[in-house]
Formats: structure tokens, C-alpha cells, sequence
């Protein structure tokens, strides 16, 4: 048979033909209002796609090369963080991302193979991470420096603004790359439009001070970008392909490559305490939405990691679920599965026009530094967060086992690890931080608290 003739059986359908076919299934019913729904950036998300809903196909800068498999070590918490990080190679990992090193020595990772991809989040610039690192690493190795970031989570500069946005390019022989926090807003409350625009705008102002920065300059050129993926299969995939977008039409205006990288991991803000064998299937959808939207290197969350310290089960557990994608779900056979498909394309183009729109409107009012400092940045995420919350608390947004299906006999009390519910800032800061704000944490502690009546 060939190949031209095989859907001559199928002749395409027109929009027109379809619409009169719901309407008619409908039986009277508002097509609306039955079969439409606005998302929180204001998308109208409708039943079907069609090809003229492709605005701009292609235009998504391909990921370059597979994705891999990364295995979060916080270097504040566990035992033997060397030992954790050879058992996580061994059990298919493909790079380590460290975090929480502070002025902690590295030189535990000598007897890690020599090609072992090391991506340490550099947050605390007062440590001297470049001379702890192991000389059979230091070719591997890349310390994510993100100054503004380190705002954004504490309210602080570390050494003030001007010694800590110098910090990276000083730095830049030392494997140094800029590594954008954009998780912050995610798990604070912003929505996918706010969470793009504030990204995008946290890069640009790395763009503008390369202008004057040679050491800079060269970090522009390849950032990465450390992404919290949500619950919202479909729209989790859109942003990032919406984010590589973004950057690359943002930076190649400053005359930078538009090269990124995205390191994704799934969110904390949607991760529950009760019913927690929950939260494994909840980071099973994100890092599938992960991989699809082109992320390059995937660290999956262990679904207890709220409330228990790393162990090797949780671990273990969260590795498996990415060689299962990997090795049984063939994720990896294909470089941009998203391509040709209309409604996510749709949707990326929607999300990045909204969030290019919003991203000028911030630079008319002098950019993000300068809209953190008046708290017009977290003013808006906080409502964004209090609508969702909302929601939440009305039934609208479910969270299996926790507003829906609750198990009444699960008790939590004697499991907890690690703090799980916020605490109230003990100092002044310059600006109010970014803290993590869980959908469900005010109802969890009104169950703990029921549980020690």
C-alpha cells in the first residue's frame, strides 16, 4: 500500500463540522460552559485543536541531546553524602546536583568516576566551593551562582548587591554558570504566566549588567534554568517549551546566544503530608511533563521528602521512576515529542505571549530588582497563591487525600523528620522572600494538631 493513499479513507474534518457535531452531542447544552475552562493565566483551554491553532510551529529551540537522569544531594541533611551518591550512580543516575554545601568540603567525591556531570548550586557565594572541589571532578563540574536568587530566598544579599551580582563573572574560570532559581516563584504561588515573565525577567537582568561585565558576558551565553514542575499535565509542558522560547528570543536581542539549559524538578507545593503514597504519582506526571517540555536533566522528588530525611528507599523509589520512563516508557526515543502536537502548541504560544506582555510591563516599571524592592513582584504572586488557595479550601482544586478522600486513621505525628509547616522570620530583611507556601499545610496542621488532643 502506499504511503499518500493510506487516509484517503479519512478526509479532514473542518472546525465548522466539528462544532455542529458537539453542539448537537450537547443536546441543548452551553457549549461554554460545559466544555471550556480559563486557566489561571486567563487561557481559555477548548475540547479540540486543529491545525489553525498552530500560531508559529517550529518555534521552540530543540533540547540538544537526551535527557538525564539527576539525583538531588543536600549536603545539610543524611549521612555519608558520598555513600548516597555513589549508590544513586550505581543505581542509574546519570549526574549528581548538589545542594545546601555552604563552606562544606567536596572532597568526599573523590572516588566518584572521573565523568561524573557535578551541578552544585552555588547559593552561599561566601564559600569558597571553587578550592573543595576534587581535582578528578573539577572537569565535570559547574557551580550554579544565581546572587538574585539568593535574594529572593532570604530578602538578603549576601555581601551587598553590587559584590554579589560581581561574584559569577569573578568566577567564571571556575566552571561557573548562572543558575536561575525560577522554582522560587512556583512554589511561592505564581502562576505559569507570572512564573515565565519573573524568570524571564530575573535573566534580563543578568543580560543588562553583561553589557559591563565581560565575566558575565560569557554566562549569558548558556544559563540554566532550575524549574519546579506543577501538577497540570498539559500547561507544565507549554511552560518550559514557552520558557526556551522566551530566552531565546530575549537573549539574542542583547546579542547572546539564546542557548539554556532547563533542570526540572517536580514541586513542592502541591505535595502533601497525609496519604503521601500520593505524592509518587503526582511526581510521576510532573517529570513526564518534565521530559516532554524539553527539560535536560530530570531530578525526580521522593515522595516522602517533606517529612523524612533522604533514605535509601525514598531514593530509590524516585530513581526507578525515571528508569521506568526512560527504559519502559521509551521517553527517551524521542527528542521534541510536543512538535505537531496543536493543543500544547496553542498553549505555548499563548503562555509565552502573555508572559512577554507581562515581562514588558515590569521593565516600564524599572524591572524586577526594582519591583521586589517596593514588594509589587510579591504582592502579586501572594494573590495569585490566595486565589488557588481559595480553591483548595473549597474543594475546587482536589488533592487526592487531603480536601478529597481523606483517610481518617492516617496519623502523621511520630513520622516527622524535618520541619514541614512554615516558620515566622526571625530577622529583618531588605526585601520580603520568596518562602514556600504548600496548598495543603493548613490543613495538615489542623490534623496534627487534632492528633495530639
Amino acid at each position: 500500500m502506499k504511503t499518500d493513499t493510506l487516509f484517503e479513507a479519512f478526509p479532514p474534518v473542518p472546525d465548522k463540522q466539528w462544532k455542529q457535531q458537539i453542539q448537537a452531542d450537547l443536546k441543548g447544552g452551553d457549549y461554554n460552559e460545559l466544555l471550556t475552562w480559563t486557566s489561571p493565566e486567563g487561557i481559555q483551554v477548548k475540547p479540540f485543536y486543529t491545525e489553525t491553532d498552530r500560531k508559529e510551529p517550529g518555534g521552540v529551540p530543540p533540547r540538544k541531546g537526551p535527557w538525564a537522569i539527576g539525583y538531588t544531594l543536600d549536603m545539610g541533611e543524611g549521612e555519608d553524602p558520598a555513600a548516597r551518591a555513589r549508590e544513586a550512580l550505581d543505581g542509574g543516575a546519570d549526574a549528581l546536583v548538589v545542594t545546601g554545601a555552604g563552606h562544606a568540603s567536596l572532597e568526599g567525591f573523590s572516588g566518584l568516576p572521573e565523568d561524573t556531570p557535578l551541578w552544585v548550586a552555588w547559593d552561599h557565594l561566601e564559600a569558597k566551593l571553587p578550592e573543595s572541589i576534587p581535582a578528578t571532578l573539577k572537569g565535570q563540574t559547574h557551580l550554579m551562582a544565581d546572587p538574585i536568587g539568593g535574594l529572593l530566598a532570604t530578602g538578603n544579599w549576601c555581601a551587598g548587591m553590587e559584590a554579589d551580582l560581581e561574584k559569577p563573572g569573578e568566577a567564571r574560570g571556575s566552571q561557573t554558570v548562572l543558575g536561575i532559581r525560577a522554582s522560587l516563584y512556583q512554589e511561592a504561588g505564581a502562576n505559569r504566566m507570572q512564573e515565565l515573565a519573573y524568570t524571564l525577567a530575573h535573566g534580563l537582568e543578568y543580560l543588562l549588567r553583561a553589557e559591563t561585565d565581560p565575566g558575565l558576558k560569557a554566562l549569558v551565553e548558556n544559563p540554566v534554568f532550575r524549574v519546579a514542575i506543577g501538577g497540570d499535565y498539559f500547561m507544565e509542558i507549554a511552560k518550559l517549551r514557552a520558557l526556551r522560547q522566551g530566552w531565546a528570543l530575549l537573549a539574542r536581542a542583547y546579542g547572546a546566544s539564546g542557548d539554556c539549559r532547563i533542570l526540572a524538578t517536580p514541586s513542592r507545593r502541591n505535595k502533601t503530608l497525609y496519604d503521601y503514597n500520593t505524592n509518587m504519582l503526582r511526581t510521576t506526571s510532573e517529570c513526564m511533563s518534565a521530559i516532554l517540555g524539553g527539560a535536560d536533566l530530570v531530578c525526580n522528588l521522593p515522595y516522602d521528602a517533606l517529612y523524612h530525611l533522604p533514605n535509601a528507599f525514598g531514593d530509590r523509589m524516585a530513581r526507578n521512576q525515571l528508569l521506568l520512563l526512560r527504559h519502559e516508557s521509551y521517553f527517551s526515543e524521542v527528542g521534541n515529542p510536543a512538535d505537531g502536537a496543536y493543543y500544547i502548541e496553542a498553549l505555548t504560544d499563548q503562555l509565552g505571549r502573555k508572559s512577554l506582555e507581562l515581562l514588558k510591563t515590569l521593565e516600564k516599571g524599572g524591572g524586577l530588582l526594582a519591583q521586589l524592592k517596593t514588594h509589587q513582584i510579591q504582592k502579586k504572586i501572594r494573590e495569585s497563591h490566595a486565589r488557588e488557595q481559595e480553591a483548595f479550601n473549597a474543594g475546587e482544586r482536589i488533592l487526592v487525600g487531603s480536601n478529597a478522600y481523606p483517610n481518617p486513621d492516617d496519623r502523621m505525628s511520630g513520622e516527622l523528620e524535618r520541619p514541614v509547616f512554615p516558620g515566622k522570620r526571625g530577622r529583618k530583611t531588605l526585601i520580603e522572600p520568596l518562602p514556600l507556601r504548600r496548598l495543603a499545610a493548613g490543613y495538615e496542621q489542623k490534623r496534627m494538631d487534632d492528633e495530639a488532643r
